[in-house]
């Protein structure tokens, strides 16, 4: 029997915010990751507009997705991408994690899958990602979903360093 448990979160403790700080460190490499993490967690959490989705294994965080109406976060990301359109309809994958050692178990699919369940039940229909391109995160699900369309490449998203790809899809992501 799986200990596996991926859940949609409203509100946080303490307790969770160490453990998605943790997760960050972790997860994300190190000129990825947050300046101010728990405020970042803290923010994504208490608005109630966002989707987030955490991923367990026992009592430890695994996964974490943070999905923002694109509305609400167009203001903040058009500096680094002039052509994202400010569609309040479509939900953006702000922020995505998952432990190394976990992801060859397809853990970001799962977490993927469940924030498009979560969207489709507050009428948002349509995704938004930057996917990273160094991993191949942006290949993999360019190829593994039949309805994500490639748009353009943004050379140093986000001052990263690293460029990522605009993608956008349906929230029903039919596999192919």
């Amino acid at each position: 029997m799986s200990s596996i448990k991926i859940e949609i979160i409203t509100g946080y403790d303490e307790k969770l915010i160490a453990q998605l700080v943790e997760l960050q460190k972790k997860a994300l490499p190190p000129h990825m990751q947050i300046t101010e993490p728990a405020t970042y967690y803290k923010e994504g959490l208490q608005d109630r507009n966002n989707i987030n989705v955490i991923m367990r294994d026992r009592h430890k965080v695994i996964g974490y997705l943070l999905g923002i109406p694109q509305g609400n976060v167009y203001e903040e990301l058009r500096h680094w991408d002039p052509e994202m359109g400010d569609d309040p309809e479509r939900l953006y994958l702000d922020m995505i994690q998952v432990l190394p050692e976990e992801r060859r178990n397809k853990r970001g699919l799962a977490l993927i899958q469940t924030v498009c369940a979560e969207a489709e039940k507050r009428n948002l229909f349509k995704l938004s990602m930057h996917a990273r391109t160094n991993t191949g995160w942006s290949k993999y699900l360019q190829n593994l979903f039949a309805d994500i369309r490639f748009l353009r490449q943004i050379e140093n998203w986000y001052d990263f360093g690293e460029p990522c790809d605009y993608l956008e899809a349906t929230t029903s992501l039919n596999t192919t």
